[in-house]
């Protein structure tokens, strides 16, 4: 199988993605382009593992579906983070990823850039989307080990 960079990114707009993906090209021309697929929708009650194993398979989403106009019930602490998960097989990918899409969008020091784990894979879009915005908030504005979040996984 083609090795392949999968990003599943939430609060990304279409030109977000076009501007993230072209800065990735530029900055690393060596490796595969990253493949990124808006969540949005229905997909935030389905597990990650399941919309990931979509996408690898070539089943996948509407990937120009804009997700930053997409309305939610999130609470507004998720919805003010754009979020990119990344399912790559080299460490140095997922860190590449990172420094491109922060080149070039604004507000990067509010972005959050995680990667698949396979506690992650169980885990709906939403709830995994919360998780990852308690622990950025946390991180941002005290000392994680006080976070009773971040102490459940």
């Amino acid at each position: 199988m083609e090795e392949k960079i999968i990003c599943l990114g939430w609060g990304l707009s279409r030109q977000d993605i076009e501007k993230g993906t072209e800065s990735f090209g530029r900055m690393h021309p060596e490796m595969p382009r990253p493949e990124v697929t808006a969540v949005a929708g229905a997909m935030l009650e389905m597990p990650v593992g399941e919309v990931l194993g979509e996408v690898l398979t070539g089943q996948g989403f509407e990937k120009d579906e804009d997700a930053s106009a997409v309305e939610t019930d999130l609470p507004c602490l998720a919805g003010s983070y754009k979020t990119v998960i990344v399912y790559a097989r080299e460490r140095e990918q997922v860190f590449a990823v990172m420094r491109s899409f922060k080149a070039v969008l604004p507000d990067a020091q509010d972005m959050i850039f995680a990667v698949v784990t396979p506690t992650a894979l169980e885990w709906t879009f939403r709830d995994y989307i919360m998780h990852l915005a308690c622990e950025h908030d946390q991180m941002k504005t005290g000392r994680p080990e006080n976070n009773q979040e971040t102490k459940k996984s």
